[in-house]
């Protein structure tokens, strides 16, 4: 009989504390063999520990026929052992080329927000209900590879944590792909096959498929080296985060101190700075040409991913994004014209009746002055009351894709700068948010064809 790690894992990464302490869990639920061999494990332990247990699935609108039969096989399941199911359907091919994406990055986005949203659901005002998935030993195998031909450092080489940020929980990440497909058809498991993971047509297909089979001939149980790697990787960049942080103090680091730093300490720091101001993660040519820069001691700014700057002055090193004036003028559509504009953009608005509703040279002296221009249709006849355009407010939210997210969590997850945020036009009606530039608009505000069509465009001076 085939033995998982499953009970050893959870107790070996403080899984079993966390979902205690939690008193909820919401299992990522896909009908495969992982989540479903997870689910029968999971209700099992949750029922015994005195924690409420329900999943969540999600049809992507990409397989027609076979996701509903997936979405049906989930129903059953979860009938069957009395496990609340949460179902978000998606129309994630339409999502993905609304905000520029690949359909893998939006999937998984579309995944973990409606996540969060059942964990939400679920524990009430309590929160932080674990999140749990059924990544399993092969998936790490895959996912360092492709790290590893990426040119990944020590945390590309972790792979996939176990515990991501204190409540994402992985209790089948030292169990192979081989050993939970044996243990359901052991124990009469049924699960559901997914068609398109046989087909080589993405990275991750391609090395499970073509790539793995060839490494097993010389190495039959990479998981077990991989795991063992991938540990020990993730101790020693956590190691080194430590070390990074401890050298900062008051959002910097000394010139002097900074540029005496190991490469390998300087780098961190850099990226906890540029993390905390909002960027992204720096390259190894901005950390070098940081570095270098420091060294000269000369007063200096280093643009950074993520529209974030570094500011290498003669005694400090910090990170933060261009300065702009935050302040945002009073603007109603149409009682204060049809043009609104602060430091960061400016916003047209046209109805088909509007003076210069066709796009001309307004378009064209706008495209001289800014980067950057984001457009959409919208039905001005569903809108209610007046439309403003304001800054963002403590507890905005919008609800498009069939799914209300918190416009601060929008922010952060496209690492929009702290500094820009409230500069970061939002357009609003009495029923709260329509549209905000580089999101899709609210649900059913969209023009179809029918009503009347408001044309709204933001030009901005930098990306956001």
């Amino acid at each position: 009989m085939t033995t998982l790690q499953f009970p050893k894992t959870l107790v070996r990464f403080g899984m079993d504390g966390i979902m205690r302490r939690a008193g909820f869990a919401v299992l990522g639920y896909s009908g495969g063999a992982d989540s479903t061999c997870l689910l029968v494990l999971l209700s099992d332990w949750c029922r015994k520990n005195g924690v409420t247990l329900a999943a969540a699935h999600v049809n992507h609108g990409i397989r027609g026929d076979e996701a509903d039969r997936d979405e049906t096989f989930c129903r059953r399941m979860c009938e069957a052992r009395g496990i609340p199911l949460f179902v978000k359907r998606a129309d994630v091919p339409g999502l993905a080329a609304e905000q520029g994406l690949g359909l893998e990055e939006c999937a998984r986005g579309v995944r973990y927000a409606f996540f969060d949203e059942v964990a939400e659901t679920l524990a009430g005002e309590k929160s932080g209900a674990a999140v749990v998935t059924a990544h399993n030993a092969t998936d790490q195998v895959e996912t360092v590879l492709a790290n590893l031909f990426r040119g990944a450092g020590t945390r590309g080489l972790g792979g996939i944590p176990p515990v991501r940020g204190g409540r994402i929980l992985r209790p089948l990440i030292a169990d192979s792909s081989e050993a939970v497909r044996a243990w359901c058809r052991e124990n009469a498991i049924p699960f559901a096959e997914d068609r398109t993971n046989a087909v080589a047509d993405c990275t991750r297909n391609i090395l499970r498929l073509s790539v793995l089979p060839e490494i097993r001939k010389v190495f039959p149980h990479p998981e077990e080296a991989v795991s063992r790697m991938s540990g020990l990787a993730r101790r020693d960049d956590e190691a080194l985060e430590a070390l990074a942080a401890a050298e900062i103090t008051d959002g910097g680091i000394g010139r002097d101190r900074f540029a005496s730093l190991d490469p390998a300490v300087a780098s961190r720091v850099l990226r906890l700075l540029a993390a905390e101001a909002g960027g992204a993660v720096p390259e190894e040519g901005h950390v070098a040409s940081v570095l270098a820069l420091a060294r000269e001691a000369v007063p200096r700014r280093v643009s950074l991913p993520g529209g974030v700057e570094c500011r290498i002055g003669r005694d400090r090193v910090t990170v933060a994004a261009p300065s702009v004036d935050e302040t945002f003028p009073p603007f109603t559509y149409p009682a204060d014209g049809n043009r609104f504009e602060n430091a960061l953009c400016a916003v047209t608005l046209r109805l088909p009746s509007d003076p210069g509703a066709i796009p001309g040279a307004a378009d064209q002296d706008e495209e001289n002055i800014y980067k950057i221009s984001i457009s959409v249709s919208l039905n001005f006849d569903k809108m209610k009351g007046a439309l403003r355009i304001r800054a963002r407010e403590n507890g905005d939210a919008i609800r498009f894709g069939g799914m209300t997210r918190r416009v601060k969590t929008l922010f952060s997850d496209r690492k929009i700068p702290p500094a820009l945020r409230s500069s970061v036009p939002i357009l609003a009606d009495e029923d709260g948010i329509v549209w905000i530039p580089g999101f899709p608009p609210r649900d059913g505000m969209r023009w179809d064809g029918t009503g009347t069509p408001l044309t709204v465009t933001c030009h901005s001076r930098q990306s956001f």
